[in-house]
């Protein structure tokens, strides 16, 4: 027994989890590299990843019996070992009882039919006249390509036939070989739109689409294909051209006329060619090497081998409910082998009377889609009506249907399916009891939470030494602009307050608008001292000179050089040039770029697209594009600009209206004499008009005004200098107070907490702003997201300022940092309308609970930090002092850092709840929530480092502290933005990685090996 307690120590614990984390962490990259298929097959569904959370669950259970977990003082450590045990136990039973598929159901049909989420490979044994001899079906994963995996041989009638799975082709083309046992086939080049082209197989009895056209072998279509068994022929309802390529020799052939299908002949149908490359009366499809990225299939090599005889076998990799199939002779039995989604009918039917896709006004964007669903059980005589739709799914006797998609033509749904009930209550009743050990960890108070004292950690400085400073800081200044026609700036913003509906399908103020449009296009928030609709009007009513202003944005040197360009702005006019030959200077440029994958474009093909996207902005812009301010009144909930509007059947009143108000309006702004009304009653009366024809709700006259005051006050841009530059002075002074042993009070300290506990408010006041303009939590975006971290960070040095003014200090930095990275360039802070799957209360409960978390996590890091800078400065007469706050910043920063993790725990399993009530799996291993779990494991390791030997001192956690972090970073920026695979509604293009990235990275290593040096020198 002595020699297995080591899988109880606290030591094997920690080299669990550094195991599970590097092992999660390995399997997101193998996702971004090689699909989701092969990081599961290559980590997640494996049997030694099963068997580390089998010896953790062995340690946990190991630990409660030698540290005697049931005292009443250990009952919520107790607590969270027993939770922990019970989730693993759920999610083992959902792994291998429950069930995850798809329902495909076409308006007016009914199915009981489901496919299961993965491909299971079939292989059976049959006699004479269909008898089954034997059978095998087992899942099998082959992503990646990865081989070797699948061998198995069964035996009927006396004859053992073994079948191996050789390899995975991805990516391959379908070739036709000759075959004996083969059937009429045929292969040819198709060219639909005379641009691009692809292969088509077809065997007899099956029909290909080629664009909108339908081509048949033995059967119906715009093209029909026959064989006598001989020959090969082709008709055409529409008639046909034969030109025979070698002498270039055409013929013109009248509808339904037969004509000899012949090689080396090109075959046009309207805009449609076909060029035949193989017919055989006795072929199979065989998957050949294609060019890369051109071949759209993939396929699996198999061997069938028995005594006396042995043969290939290609399956094709078919889209949910396809199988691939192969039959045939295998010694004196008949051998079949399928692979894909495994079918299973249900004990009950859904017919699907309606598909419903909402969207938002003036946008194709779906704002959400439902299902409308009959369910009928003759079994138990039951049959209701239910809706499916996002958020709100059906359970009938354990199984529980989500909306999931649709066809493209929105007359079929797509259904997830879920059968696990014992596996989700059973993994439920743990999130709870892990909850509860959380309340009563912070409740009870004798818990290590609530005594932790210095004293817990060992400290050569409390034996021999301790001390001082730190911190970088940057700012950044506004670009200036260039004055044409100017309208004043007080009746410019006037204007802004008319309503706009943009292409998504929001309707916002046109001062919106245009500060969205200037972001895009020049980088900035204004252009000097103009505001956004300042530039937005002047381009639109004075193109002619505002052409020369430099204000698109060209961040690449070597683009600008080629344009010689002086700065970073470039005019319209430097770009293009109308009524010259080759006036856009970027076409070619712009060509190139984009004729190349999107893996070759190099850093110039990107900054070329950019720029490209800016110029059109800006020219959609000059044309009144962006003008979308009077509702169509044609039947739709669309609004354009006046040109478009007139065009339906609207009043000769109202025509005149809408033609002339914006340029009334602009008469009588830049009228030197009086103007007949003044410019507010033109914008009054046009915000009238909208609403009385708008044809939905409009937003509010009272969210209107939050909206122009938000963008207008820059709240959270003038925030981030503000907490930066406080937060920054509070630290210097409270080192210099403790270096010279002065008391940390006074007036001037109680001054700089006050400066940010007001910063904070005004933090406070802007994030609730933008939640009633937007209708929905801050929290739906990256943008949003690092504001609300910023808050939560600024929250948790208030909490632990009594304590702790240093605390405060730190946070106020690192709240400004974060808001500073919030403005960076690749951050959107547009306000935008939701996707379907967010347009839940879980968005709120999830989303705020974990990106808090990041807040307090985020202040550990930098209270390890500055612990570490202090050690660098310790000297035998501070030494005492300074050991002392260390100490008592080690202690604040352990109970930030077990707050983090309780939330981010929280959060996570709030995430897996989401997601069980929105897709139905409450896991899934995307990299966002792989990410999440790899940084629980992380902080989990940190917080009971003290715990483990070699590991209990001050130095050693607080390091830990400091470099926990960059899992918090790579969850929120790696996932987000370097790794492909986000959650399932999420996108984005990798950005590069900052240079302060790696100059921050060498620093901190840096400050970590001289901190450690010093320490333990001091030892």
């Amino acid at each position: 027994m002595k020699q297995l307690r080591f899988l109880f120590a606290p030591a094997f614990m920690a080299v669990l989890f550094i195991v599970l984390a590097v092992a999660m962490a390995a399997a997101t990259f193998i996702e971004n590299d090689f699909g989701a298929a092969a990081a599961r097959a290559a980590v997640y569904n494996t049997i030694w990843f099963e068997l580390l959370f089998l010896l953790l669950v062995i340690n946990l259970a190991g630990q409660v019996v030698i540290f005697r977990l049931w005292r009443r003082e250990k009952l919520t450590v107790m607590l969270f070992h027993t939770a922990f045990i019970i989730m693993v136990a759920g999610a083992a039973i959902t792994r291998y009882t429950g069930y995850d598929g798809m329902m495909h159901i076409r308006e007016g049909e009914a199915s009981s039919h489901t496919f299961s989420s993965g491909n299971t490979l079939a292989f059976e044994l049959t006699a004479a006249k269909g008898v089954a001899l034997a059978g095998h079906e087992a899942p099998l994963s082959v992503a990646g390509g990865r081989h070797g995996k699948y061998r198995k041989s069964l035996v009927g009638s006396g004859e053992k036939v073994t079948l191996t799975f050789d390899r995975y082709l991805a990516g391959a083309e379908q070739k036709v070989e000759e075959s004996p046992g083969g059937v009429p086939m045929v292969s040819f080049i198709a060219t639909p739109d005379m641009v691009s082209s692809e292969t088509i197989v077809l065997a007899e009895g099956e029909t290909a689409m080629i664009g909108e056209m339908t081509t048949g072998f033995g059967t119906e279509g715009d093209i029909i294909i026959t064989t006598d068994g001989i020959s090969f022929f082709i008709r055409s309802v529409r008639g046909l051209r034969s030109t025979v390529m070698q002498e270039m020799r055409s013929e013109e052939f009248p509808a339904d006329t037969l004509v000899p299908l012949i090689k080396g002949t090109v075959y046009t149908v309207g805009s449609y060619r076909l060029m035949p490359q193989v017919m055989t009366m006795s072929g199979v499809v065989v998957p050949a090497e294609a060019a890369a990225g051109s071949g759209e299939s993939s396929a699996l090599e198999l061997t069938l081998s028995g005594e006396g005889f042995q043969k290939k076998i290609y399956l094709w990799e078919g889209n949910g409910e396809e199988r691939s199939s192969w039959q045939g002779e295998a010694g004196n039995v008949t051998a079949r082998v399928s692979y894909g989604a495994a079918g299973r009918e249900l004990p009950f039917n859904l017919k699907l009377n309606d598909f419903i896709v909402e969207r938002y006004p003036g946008s194709n964007s779906p704002a959400g889609f439902k299902s409308r669903v009959t369910l009928s059980d003759q079994l138990n005589g039951r049959e209701f009506d239910y809706d499916i739709y996002m958020n709100h799914i059906l359970k009938y006797h354990g199984y529980r249907f989500y909306q999931s998609s649709y066809d493209n033509d929105e007359m079929g749904t797509v259904l997830s399916v879920n059968h696990d009930p014992a596996g989700m209550y059973t993994t439920y009743a743990g999130y709870g009891l892990l909850f509860l050990f959380i309340i009563l960890s912070l409740l009870n108070r004798k818990s290590f939470f609530r005594t932790v004292v210095p004293g817990h950690w060992s400290s050569n400085y409390r034996k021999a030494a301790a001390a001082v400073t730190f911190i970088l800081f940057a700012s950044l200044a506004p670009a200036q602009g260039q004055q044409q026609l100017i309208i004043e700036k007080t009746a410019a913003d006037s204007f802004g307050s008319v309503l706009a509906q943009d292409q998504k399908g929001r309707t916002k103020p046109l001062y919106t608008v245009s500060s969205d449009i200037l972001r895009k296009v020049a980088k900035e928030n204004s252009l000097g001292v103009l505001s956004p609709m300042q530039v937005f009007l002047g381009c639109s009513f004075d193109f002619y000179h505002w052409q020369n202003v430099p204000m698109i944005k060209v961040s690449n040197g070597e683009l600008r050089e080629r344009l010689g360009l002086k700065g970073e702005l470039a005019a319209f006019s430097e770009i293009v040039t109308f009524g010259e030959a080759g006036g856009y200077r970027l076409a070619s440029l712009v060509d190139e770029a984009y004729a190349k994958p999107d893996g070759q474009r190099s850093k110039f093909d990107k900054e070329v697209i950019k720029v490209d996207e800016r110029v059109n902005i800006y020219y959609m812009m000059s044309r009144g594009d962006f003008l979308r301010i009077f509702p169509l009144r044609d039947g739709t909930d669309h609004w354009g600009n006046a040109e478009e509007a007139v065009k339906h059947g609207i009043s000769s009143e109202d025509s005149l209206f809408v033609m002339s108000v914006v340029p009334l309006w602009a008469q009588a702004v830049t009228s030197v004499t009086r103007p007949a009304a003044a410019p507010e009653e033109f914008v009054a009366a046009l915000r009238n008009y909208q609403r009385q024809h708008a044809g939905y709700e409009l937003p509010s006259e009272n969210k209107v005004s939050a909206e122009l005051f938000y963008y207008k006050a820059k709240i959270f841009e003038r925030l981030f200098p503000w907490y930066a530059t406080v937060g920054l002075v509070m630290i210097i002074m409270i080192i210099a107070f403790i270096i010279s042993g002065r008391p940390l009070s006074g007036l001037l300290l109680k001054i700089l907490a006050g400066l940010i506990t007001t910063g904070f408010l005004l933090h406070t006041l802007g994030l609730g702003i933008r939640w009633y303009i937007s209708g929905h939590s801050p929290m739906s975006n990256g943008y949003e997201s690092m504001l609300f971290i910023s808050w939560v960070t600024l929250l948790a040095g208030l909490i632990f300022s009594r304590k702790s003014l240093l605390t405060l200090a730190a946070t106020s930095v690192l709240g400004g940092l974060t808001l500073m990275v919030a403005h960076l360039s690749f951050m959107d802070p547009e306000i935008t309308n939701l996707v379907p799957v967010l347009r839940s209360y879980w968005l709120t409960l999830h989303v705020s609970v974990i990106t808090g978390s990041y807040g307090f996590l985020g202040l550990g890091a930098i209270l390890g930090l500055v612990v570490l800078v202090m050690m660098l400065f310790v000297k035998p007469v501070n030494r005492e002092r300074i050991s002392a706050v260390i100490g008592e910043l080690t202690v604040i920063n352990y109970r930030t850092l077990t707050l983090g993790l309780y939330f981010l725990t929280i959060g996570t399993f709030l995430g897996a709840v989401w997601a069980n009530e929105s897709w139905g799996r409450y896991w899934g291993w995307d990299p966002k929530e792989t990410w999440s779990l790899v940084t629980i494991i992380v902080y989990t390791l940190v917080t009971h480092s003290r715990m483990i030997p070699g590991m209990k001192d001050t130095y050693t956690f607080n390091l830990l502290s400091l470099f926990a972090f960059s899992s918090v970073l790579m969850t929120y920026f790696g996932v987000n933005y370097y790794l492909s695979g986000l959650h399932s509604y999420a996108g984005g293009d990798p950005v590069p990685v900052p240079a302060f990235v790696y100059v921050s990275v060498v620093v901190l290593a840096g400050l970590a090996v001289a901190a450690g040096i010093k320490y333990r020198r001091a030892g």
